[in-house]
């Protein structure tokens, strides 16, 4: 019973923050970190505890780059308690913040990155979001972890995806700013009744990352089930929105890579054991798709050079960015920044990089100013804290 409360009190929640925004709530004006910051002086715009003798540097007065002396003045307190936890926490919320410093600069070329690269979250850029933003790959993902925590059903994720496109429920704002095309379309037809798993596109034009984008939960949830009993489980949530093989065993290879890591196996072992599972289990279904994923069951994406890398919304190609970035990185925040300076769909590599990276380093990895600036980051963190519990029996 506490824990049905305490999920009904996160959804009610966030339909009174939705109902507060349509009231007129203002999120969306340009302004710095600054009010949420332990350094900062009221009514004093120009300066503050740390630039005293001095302005604040532009990029801080109008807000493009994060402060260095930036220190959020209501910090989240993240208790972990076991290695289990720190695996999980690290994940989800690796995810989440991957997400956010990816949004900005979403669209942007690999050249425009190579001028400017990231190093930093920033904000107003690609969607005029302010710090910690997140976007559709978050809003998705926790669909489907609240479905989870309430008792996996595949009714109760579509309802979720629906409430999510029609009422803003799951995300930062209120108000959805960012979906793909195959997402959006199939998820019109769950508001107009289909049957859920018949919605995704089927067709080979179908095979954006918008079902990759949101995966990464079931590798704690499928955990324990049998390697063909995951594979369904992994094929009926991908098929909400992408049908195609193609997509399904995306999924599939990115779901058994997190869990070889959640296992404690090192990267190339993980890898091993990945093509191993995928080459025992999915020939039958999936062998027609084995040559588009010849570089990564071939093991030569290891080898790749930058250069043959590609970073657009294709989902071959988000699995072979995440990948390339996650073997040539090393540590979380070095994961994120050289899978955002890829350029292209950065949001989304970078939150899909950023989940594997944060299993891989743990939560305590993640540079803890970017956690701290992340949106509605109680709320996430109240969902994470149900999902622990909810995948620990």
């Amino acid at each position: 019973m506490h824990e049905n409360n305490k999920v009904n009190s996160l959804i009610e929640r966030w339909e009174v923050d939705v109902q507060s925004y349509r009231n007129g709530a203002k999120t969306l004006a340009s302004v710095p970190q600054c009010e949420t910051c332990t350094n900062y002086i009221k009514g004093n715009a120009l300066h503050c505890n740390c630039y005293d003798s001095e302005r604040k540097p532009k990029y801080v007065l109008f807000p493009k780059k994060e402060c260095p002396a930036y220190h959020n003045n209501r910090p989240i307190d993240l208790k972990i308690q076991n290695d289990r936890e720190k695996k999980i926490y690290g994940g989800l919320f690796g995810f989440c913040v991957g997400d956010a410093l990816g949004v900005p600069v979403e669209f942007s070329t690999r050249e425009e990155r190579e001028k400017d690269p990231i190093k930093e979250m920033r904000a107003y850029g690609t969607y005029y979001q302010p710090f910690g933003t997140w976007s559709d790959d978050t809003s998705l993902t926790i669909c489907l972890i609240d479905a989870i925590n309430r008792g996996y059903s595949i009714k109760k994720v579509a309802e979720n995806f629906a409430n999510y496109y029609e009422k803003g429920y799951f995300t930062p704002y209120g108000e959805v700013f960012d979906i793909g095309n195959s997402t959006r379309n199939s998820i019109i037809e769950i508001c107009a009744g289909k049957n859920p798993i018949d919605c995704g596109g089927r067709a080979e034009t179908d095979n954006g990352n918008g079902s990759l984008m949101r995966i990464l939960p079931i590798a704690f949830y499928g955990k324990k089930l049998s390697g063909q009993e995951r594979i369904q489980l992994t094929e009926e949530i991908s098929s909400l929105t992408h049908g195609h093989n193609r997509s399904k065993l995306a999924c599939i290879f990115y779901v058994e890579f997190a869990i070889q890591i959640i296992l404690g196996y090192e990267k190339e072992k993980a890898l091993d054991r990945t093509i191993d599972f995928i080459s025992s289990n999915c020939v039958k279904a999936y062998s027609g798709e084995f040559e588009n994923f010849e570089i990564i069951l071939s093991k030569k994406i290891v080898n790749l050079t930058k250069d043959e890398i590609k970073s657009s919304g294709y989902v071959i190609d988000t699995l072979e960015a995440v990948l390339w970035t996650f073997f040539h990185a090393d540590g979380y925040r070095d994961t994120i920044l050289k899978a955002i300076n890829l350029g292209g769909d950065t949001d989304t590599i970078a939150a899909i990089a950023g989940g594997i990276a944060g299993i891989y380093y743990g939560l305590n990895d993640i540079p803890q100013e970017w956690i701290q600036s992340i949106a509605k980051k109680e709320e996430l963190y109240q969902m994470f804290e149900q999902f622990c519990i909810v995948t620990n029996t």
